[in-house]
């Protein structure tokens, strides 16, 4: 009966990638079925559960130990590469491990210095009765590998995939890993957008908002005819309104940008003719407020525009959490 075994292969992944390449094309070419992190690359505790369940479907297990200890997983207090090496032992998955024979004369950047006293109790601890290859070059290790993998499935022959269900278990194995990835990206994606919408929705407690009140004050102005002459003046005007009020006023005239001079035009036109306001204009620091303080609630955004003669204005729109917040504000409800 032709029987195929898995085999397990674990190692920090950056500085040990060519010969982690290598060892898999080996357990290709000799008929194993190789599995590891290139399928999920452990980063945190929920990616290393899918961890444990393929060490759980192998028959072997190798361990390749280089100059660096690895990431470590801050809930369990040691790399992940130590937490799968754990795991295969707890689970009586047969090991072999090859251990580099002069690791912390290698180049710098395949060493991890900081964790370096991690890395020897570590490599204590594997080779702590258990016998262990050693290995300098990444053609040295495959050789090696394959050789003691080839006489430990001859001394300890474990159950392995027969041919009816090899093809389905490698199957299996390459979809549970695009599931992954695309579970990863939709994670990812998520994490994103709720980025996104939490920037959009946060608000300062200290704001007002809403229906707290705000006394707007602004200028009439006033003609009159004597018998010689015209006479222009000023009054002082000033009316109270709620910043749902002031926003749903001014809101609609930001669906495109404005300049801040459009910006207190068009608030004084709207508040005359929603709420007979009765001002020619807004005082400029009035109207400055306002703007500052709908930017603040993140209802609009400022930023600076560049004109068709190559100067700057400053631009002020609606943003989405603006535009949503009209909605709610104006929509009819039953």
């Amino acid at each position: 009966m032709d029987k195929r075994y898995q085999v397990f292969v674990s190692s920090t992944f950056t500085d040990l990638k060519e010969e982690r390449k290598a060892i898999i094309e080996g357990l290709l070419n000799a008929k194993y079925i190789p599995a590891g992190m290139e399928m999920f690359a452990a980063s945190n505790d929920e990616q290393f559960k899918y961890i444990k369940k393929i060490i759980d479907t192998c028959d072997y297990y190798i361990l390749i130990v280089g100059a660096r200890y690895g990431s470590i997983n801050p809930s369990a207090g040691k790399s992940f590469t130590e937490q799968e090496y754990d795991y295969a032992v707890e689970k009586g998955i047969p090991v072999l491990a090859f251990l580099h024979d002069d690791p912390y004369n290698l180049p710098v950047e395949k060493r991890d210095d900081e964790n370096r006293e991690l890395l020897e109790k570590f490599r204590n601890k594997v080779s702590d009765g258990r016998l262990c290859k050693m290995w300098h070059t990444s053609s040295e290790l495959t050789s090696s590998v394959i050789i003691s993998l080839v006489e430990e499935v001859a001394d300890n022959p474990q159950m392995g995939w027969t041919r009816g269900n090899i093809e389905d278990s490698v199957d299996l194995l390459s979809q549970i890993n695009e599931l992954h990835k695309e579970k990863e990206k939709i994670e990812k994606e998520y994490r994103e957008l709720k980025g996104k919408y939490d920037e959009l929705t946060k608000q300062r407690e200290d704001i007002a908002c809403g229906s707290e009140k705000y006394i707007i004050q602004g200028k009439k102005f006033i003609s009159k005819s004597g018998e010689f002459k015209l006479t222009r003046y000023t009054e002082k005007r000033q009316i109270t309104l709620t910043w749902d009020e002031i926003f749903s006023s001014i809101a609609p005239y930001l669906t495109a940008p404005i300049d801040f001079n459009g910006f207190e035009s068009k608030l004084a036109k709207a508040i005359n003719s929603v709420y007979n306001a009765d001002v020619s204009y807004i005082n400029d620091d009035c109207a400055q407020t306002i703007k500052i303080q709908l930017f603040a609630l993140g209802l609009i955004k400022c930023y600076q525009k560049k004109l068709i003669n190559g100067g700057l204005v400053e631009a002020i729109e609606i943003t989405e959490k603006g535009s949503r917040y009209l909605v709610e504000l104006k929509t009819v409800k039953r």
